[in-house]
């Protein structure tokens, strides 16, 4: 029987407009009727994740920034994980050749190095931020952001739990990564074409699902796992009651996943949850 599910946000539990729809919210409500766990995966920050919850009335523990930090439902931090300066000196100086821009995520928003101009014009073109959803403008997106130096960014005492790296094209992205990938300590993903996401190696979200579920005392087969890109990988690979990849996931999380369900913008995660974890059928393996 699954005792938890574990839901991506963006192209999973959201719809385009980047809210939870009127049938995912009753699904993930009947799943707290039957005291049955809900969990957010996701590579949004905390301010992020639980501004859409909130809006949809669900109260869970996040999984944020691919698995750098955890906060209980509260609103209380329970796991921390976050980049070695160290590190992040090493990312920037493979990154130096090429024009790419930077999303510094931090637990006072997000930081760039990016011009203003040259943000804007990056988000118009629908670069920068590509997976943003469809209510949001430059005005409420550029908020969030705080422009820096790299100078002053490195010596600073902010704590960074990820960044995310952007290019238009997805060739210089390709071989970025085939330099990072041989550093040690990180991890690299991403939730779309125009991005690469880094984490410390023990920021994935596999690694965070699998520790969460342990403070629980829930199997690793007691859970449902969902989620649509590669940031989702390392949760979807792991040996779980169920994976399952949406419709309009990416072609490697449909592989790697179990099953497949509908698409975001047809209340798949309702759909799963209603036939996996709460109908007879599932209910009667208890």
């Amino acid at each position: 029987m699954i005792r938890l599910v574990a839901s991506d946000m963006d192209g999973t539990l959201l719809n385009r407009y980047g809210k939870v729809s009127l049938k995912n919210q009753a699904a993930v409500h009947a799943l707290n009727r039957r005291n049955i766990g809900f969990v957010v995966c996701t590579g949004r920050n905390y301010a992020d994740a639980y501004a859409p919850l909130k809006e949809a009335g669900i109260s869970c523990d996040i999984i944020c920034m691919n698995g750098a930090a955890v906060f209980s439902s509260e609103g209380e931090q329970i796991r921390k994980q976050t980049l070695f300066k160290s590190q992040i000196s090493r990312i920037l100086n493979i990154c130096q050749p090429f024009s790419v821009l930077y999303d510094f995520m931090t637990d006072e928003g997000s930081y760039t190095t990016s011009s203003p101009e040259e943000f804007k014009a990056s988000f118009e073109n629908k670069i920068f931020l590509s997976m943003v959803s469809e209510e949001h403008t430059f005005e409420t997106i550029v908020k969030r952001f705080q422009f820096v130096s790299e100078e002053v960014l490195l010596h600073s005492e902010t704590d960074i739990y990820k960044m995310s790296i952007v290019h238009e094209d997805p060739q210089v992205l390709s071989y970025i990564r085939s330099c990072l990938e041989k550093e040690e300590g990180i991890s690299i993903a991403s939730s779309a074409a125009t991005n690469l996401e880094i984490t410390h190696f023990y920021a994935q979200k596999g690694n965070a699902l699998l520790e969460y579920a342990i403070n629980a005392k829930i199997h690793p087969r007691e859970i449902l796992a969902m989620g649509d890109s590669e940031n989702d990988l390392s949760m979807l690979i792991l040996p779980l009651g169920y994976t399952v990849a949406m419709d309009n996931g990416s072609d490697v999380i449909k592989k790697n996943a179990r099953l497949v369900t509908r698409s975001n913008e047809e209340d798949g995660v309702a759909a799963a949850i209603e036939t996996l974890v709460l109908s007879d059928a599932a209910l009667a393996t208890g």
